[in-house]
């Protein structure tokens, strides 16, 4: 199948290209033209940063073939009259895109060739590595070769681009759109931006509104606008074609439509050095059960940020989400496995630990207030279970932060004093007991040390937990180097 001629069969004249195209090229350097559209267009922002987005810098990395960045050896010549003789399938591409060109002034046309030698060869070569997965479905779908043109023109293949009208990834699809070719866009997941699986919907897409339009021009302005939107703007111009509603359409619409045909001029002119890039990816595959931060992995196991970023782009919130099949860099697989307990425990207790609660200060009505001077060995909760009040009761009455206190410190308790023994003489003031466990009476002192956190101490006790250690000293999960802890006996 061919892209049918634009809106009749009339052909336009080798010599009515030569003027457009002739027109076009004394503005070829022209500062207004490149102000209006060098930074002020979605097409023309991501025709100008493909070699700069990190994703495509990234794709390069890993690849032993790279486009020659000093590049200079464009074969195309000038603009002339030969021009019209490109070949558009069977036909000559100034009889197929588009017969209206006469009419519609194309800036797009010198914009493009304009950073022709600086940007195509990385452009081009972007889609050699790209063209397998679009040609296999064009052909599935019996769709027209050119139309691979239609994420080197909506994204240069940067999966986060984005045309402001509601298209996100590589092919600029529209979330209804997306959903309902079969597309996951939530919280978590946007697969417009998984270049495999947007390619499958977007060839479908376009393959049933040309069934419907059997005009490409109008197919490629309702994959931009929309079909409700196209619809509406045909029955209120009382019109058929595409060049009798263009002054109507959005201006990215029509930049879009724009901007594809130019892209085609472009593409049939030269090579542009394009190469055929070989990334090597070392990959592994994991599922994810369970929603997972990819901080938690990188923390636990030491695998870089960027790595999972690059290889899942299709993610959002750098999240892993339920019952994901994700890619991992070659060997971290066997890591998380084996580590898979302490990178969702250290996600559960220290990224998703909710703030504590601040509690509010209650004074018991049969409590006396009295002090009490902090001693050797004394922890908080040992005092608060000694006078049968919450740690968080001591806190609040002595305005502490955290846990720590000091030999010496003064602490004012709203509770039952103990009675001190009468002294009798040749006798030694009775020792205040220990606070022990109520399990089985017995505990372990241990000193923190430098790097230190309470999962870590906890590993070195067998059947205790970081939880345990904090409930039995009455703490919360802030240590201090010195910090004397008690660690129950199981």
């Amino acid at each position: 199948m061919y892209l049918m001629p634009f809106l009749n069969k009339k052909t336009i004249t080798k010599w009515s290209l030569f003027a457009l195209l002739f027109s076009n090229c004394l503005d070829l350097f022209s500062q207004n033209e490149k102000t209006k559209l060098g930074y002020e267009t979605t097409y023309s922002k991501e025709f100008e940063e493909v070699k700069n987005n990190n994703y495509n810098k990234t794709l390069f990395s890993y690849s032993k073939i790279k486009p020659d960045r000093n590049w200079d050896n464009y074969n195309g010549g000038a603009i002339n009259t030969s021009d019209s003789l490109f070949h558009f399938n069977k036909g000559t591409l100034a009889n197929a895109f588009p017969l209206n060109a006469n009419k519609i002034k194309n800036d797009y046309l010198i914009f493009y060739f304009s950073q022709k030698t600086a940007k195509c060869p990385t452009l081009f070569s972007l889609l050699n590595y790209y063209q397998p997965i679009i040609d296999a479905e064009l052909i599935e779908n019996n769709l027209p070769k050119e139309l691979n043109l239609i994420p080197v023109v909506c994204s240069a293949f940067n999966p986060y681009s984005s045309n402001g009208i509601g298209g996100e990834g590589f092919w600029h699809l529209n979330y209804p759109q997306a959903i309902k070719y079969g597309l996951k866009v939530n919280e978590y997941v946007d697969e417009r931006r998984d270049f495999e699986k947007s390619t499958k919907a977007a060839t479908a897409y376009i393959k049933d509104l040309h069934k419907k339009y059997k005009n490409w021009e109008l197919t490629l302005a309702a994959y931009s606008s929309g079909v409700v939107n196209l619809n509406k703007l045909l029955r209120r111009q009382g019109a058929t074609k595409y060049h009798e509603i263009a002054d109507y359409l959005p201006t990215e619409t029509k930049d879009f439509v724009q901007a594809f045909v130019a892209m085609n001029y472009v593409y049939s002119y030269d090579d542009y050095g394009a190469v055929t890039p070989n990334p090597a990816f070392d990959l592994d595959t994991v599922l994810i059960e369970r929603k997972l931060k990819f901080e938690a992995i990188n923390e636990i196991i030491k695998t870089k940020p960027k790595d999972f970023e690059f290889l899942n782009p299709a993610i959002n919130k750098e999240t892993f989400p339920d019952n994901y099949l994700a890619y991992f860099p070659k060997g971290s697989k066997d890591k998380f496995i084996k580590m898979k307990d302490s990178i969702y425990y250290y996600q559960d207790s220290i990224l998703l630990r909710p703030e504590p609660i601040e509690p509010e200060v209650i004074i018991p009505k049969d409590g006396e207030p009295f002090e009490y001077t902090v001693k050797s060995g004394d922890v908080l909760g040992a005092i608060a279970q000694r006078y049968n009040v919450k740690v968080s009761q001591l806190q609040s009455w002595n305005n502490i932060d955290g846990t720590r206190i000091n030999i010496g410190d003064k602490l004012m308790i709203y509770g039952k004093a103990e009675k001190k023994p009468e002294k009798t003489q040749n006798t030694k003031e009775p020792e205040i007991e220990k606070s022990t466990p109520a399990t089985t009476g017995e505990y372990t002192n241990y000193t923190v040390q430098s790097g230190d956190n309470l999962w870590l101490i906890s590993k070195k006790f067998s059947g205790v937990s970081a939880d345990n250690i904090m409930d039995f000293n009455g703490i919360d999960e802030n240590i201090d180097v010195g910090q004397v802890l008690k660690i129950p006996k199981k």
